[in-house]
């Protein structure tokens, strides 16, 4: 059974796929012709493993994008395709996307007997007839359909607000044909797909491979520099998430209530610690990623704490997962919405066995009863006096939260990892293949 995993957002699909194929699944990753381009330049392979010859055979890619345009049809996606060249030329959106055919779709899917994707595969599928295995969004909301950041609104142009709807109509089929759709939160992602009438299964996502082994040395002189920006400190914390707290122009109230990671809560609690503890000397490495970052340095130089924070360029995640390898504490995001999973940056963490301090708005057994499982040992936020008082416990109690670490990184490896990437492989190939009207293999125009 040869399975195609389609798009690498978060380097989800490169995760997945190295996992299949340690359990033994002929597993290949298609790339989106935009996948890895400018501000999505560190999700790429390469930026995810040590080793990339080993998997090179497995990667292919790709002419498809994810991107609106590959919704559609002639005469509509050419429309669309000169729309979003006029946004690149004019800097609204950073890569170039093309308009696919219904005979390029086939060729790039169509040799495989399973396929498992995110982004707008569902919308470009159904122009064709053929429907996803497994559809799971990484997107708060469901990308193309009910995410904030295709929210349109009154305002926009008329041409605009029917593009979207068009697009919606097209993504909500595909994912409706999807046979099986996995969901990480209920609170936003899981009520749009419970109000379209979409069955989902709640599941988190095998998205850090874990099982290489990483460089002693630093390997880049980004992480010699951080290296020895860390000596002396007795307490480090890496922030690598995007940095969002100012509601943004084109961003609702309720948009930036979504959205909203309240990145200065940590900024502020760091301050404190550093003003409570002097003989400490604590150390935050903050990479500069988000839309706000130069807000978020404003911050720092209005707290005084500059020269306890180092700042660092937006990083491939090989690099991220040896920093995390050696500071005390992983900040995740601290996002306003209930029962809403940590991303990428708290798995990295959970992973690297060290403390993740990460918003969790779950009641007590609430989050077992979604998932069937604990939560992980971690520093919980709820309220941003939360920040402030884990940073205290780790600054007071090293061997302690040292502990939580190790026992994280036990968690992630019985409960996500290789062992939730083993129910990942269940639920592709013990069932029937897709209920899609055609094939899945390739066909004339």
């Amino acid at each position: 059974m040869k399975i195609g995993l389609i798009g690498n957002m978060n380097n989800n699909n490169f995760a997945i796929m190295r996992y299949f194929r340690d359990l033994g699944a002929d597993a290949h990753l298609l790339l989106y012709s935009n996948d890895g381009k400018g501000t999505l330049s560190h999700f790429t392979p390469e930026a995810d493993t040590w080793e990339v010859d080993r998997w090179a055979p497995f990667i292919h890619q790709t002419d498809i994008p994810n991107a609106p345009v590959a919704a559609f049809d002639f005469p509509l996606s050419t429309a669309v395709g000169l729309w979003a060249e006029l946004r690149r030329i004019t800097g609204a959106q950073d890569c170039s996307v093309r308009a696919v055919t219904r005979a390029q779709l086939r060729r790039a899917y169509g040799g495989y007997d399973r396929l498992i994707a995110s982004g707008s595969t569902p919308a470009a599928l159904s122009r064709i007839g053929w429907a996803l295995d497994v559809f799971y969004p990484y997107e708060i909301g469901i990308e193309f359909l009910g995410s904030y950041a295709l929210a349109d609104s009154a305002r926009d142009p008329w041409q605009r607000r029917l593009l979207y709807h068009a697009l919606r109509r097209r993504q909500r089929r595909g994912v409706t044909r999807a046979r099986c759709v996995l969901c990480t939160d209920r609170e936003v992602t899981g009520l749009v797909l419970a109000q379209l009438g979409i069955p989902s299964i709640q599941q988190a996502i095998p998205m850090i491979y874990n099982r290489e082994n990483v460089p002693e040395a630093p390997p880049t002189e980004v992480l010699a520099t951080a290296n020895c920006a860390s000596r002396g400190a007795g307490v480090t914390l890496l922030h690598h998430a995007r940095l969002m707290w100012k509601q943004g122009k084109s961003y609702a109230s309720k948009e930036h209530l979504l959205s909203n990671k309240n990145s200065d809560w940590l900024i502020r609690a760091f301050a404190t610690l550093v003003a409570s503890r002097p003989n400490l000397c604590p150390r935050l490495f903050i990479v500069e990623y988000g839309p706000d970052v130069e807000a978020t340095k404003e911050l720092v130089t209005q707290l005084g704490i500059h020269a306890s924070v180092t700042w660092l360029p937006k990083m491939a995640r090989r690099e991220l997962m040896w920093l995390l390898s050696r500071v005390s504490i992983g900040v995740g995001e601290f996002m306003n919405p209930r029962c809403m999973i940590w991303g990428g940056t708290g798995w990295e963490t959970l992973a690297s066995g060290k403390p993740l301090l990460q918003g969790f708005r779950f009641d007590d057994g609430e989050f077992e009863n979604f998932y069937g499982y604990p939560p992980p040992p971690m520093l919980p936020v709820k309220t941003q006096s939360d920040v402030l008082e884990h940073l205290l416990f780790v600054a007071d109690h090293p061997g302690r939260a040292a502990e939580i670490g190790v026992r994280a990184q036990d968690w992630f490896n019985t409960h996500n990892g290789i062992a939730l990437a083993k129910r990942w492989l269940s639920l592709v190939t013990d069932s029937p293949k897709s209920k899609s009207p055609q094939p899945l293999h390739p066909s004339p125009c």
